[in-house]
């Protein structure tokens, strides 16, 4: 696919021609992930038409640099938990259809686990390092050697010969710039971000 970038821009701007390209470029592997766990293609179609028509609706709110494939993925995955909660609860009571309910129970327990959750977070990752990269030399500096080398503000403070307020300043910085361009990127898997945010503010004072 081309740049990412320039289809969220002709999606914003109204275009049914990227659409189309982007409907052509994700149908097919969203659709197979649906039916996946739905097993049952009809409902998978479904789904996929469900996540099309609501990337249109929110055409406006995405930021100019979300992760479209996060994005789509999250949608696709969120509708499918909703429809297997409610196809168990019509099966829940009835004795002829236990096997059904036993299969889309487990499909339920799949979909929710962390391990899909690992997968976006690879990608909310590689966006953490792309906005470290993109700091300034010193803020950069300052937030590596806390976060990612573990050490505690007074040392920083010491190697840097700068205050320790200065550092706190600099990390709030980097994690206040890291925050914003997550929450932009990925609106629609915010519970993770506050995940990776928390984790990045854990103290090393």
């Amino acid at each position: 696919m081309e740049n990412i970038q320039e289809y969220i821009a002709g999606l914003k701007s109204g275009s049914e021609k990227i659409f189309r390209k982007i409907m052509e470029h994700w149908y097919s592997r969203l659709f197979n992930f649906a039916n996946g766990y739905l097993n049952n293609e009809e409902n998978a179609k479904e789904v996929i038409q469900d996540v099309f028509l609501q990337l249109w609706s929110n055409r406006n709110k995405l930021a100019d640099n979300t992760s479209l494939n996060a994005y789509l993925f999250t949608l696709t995955r969120n509708r499918c938990i909703d429809l297997i909660r409610r196809e168990r609860l019509m099966l829940q009571f009835r004795t002829d259809k236990q096997e059904e309910y036993t299969r889309l129970t487990e499909n339920f327990h799949a979909l929710s686990d962390p391990v899909l959750d690992e997968i976006f977070a690879l990608e909310l990752q590689s966006e953490i390092d792309k906005t470290v990269d993109s700091l300034p030399v010193q803020c950069r500096k300052v937030f590596i050697m806390s976060r990612t080398h573990g050490l505690k503000n007074k040392e920083i403070s010491s190697i840097l010969n700068l205050s320790e307020k200065t550092i706190e300043n600099h990390l709030a910085k980097a994690l206040r710039r890291i925050r914003l361009t997550l929450e932009r990127k990925f609106p629609e898997i915010l519970n993770l971000v506050t995940i990776f945010i928390r984790k990045l503010r854990m103290s090393k004072s």
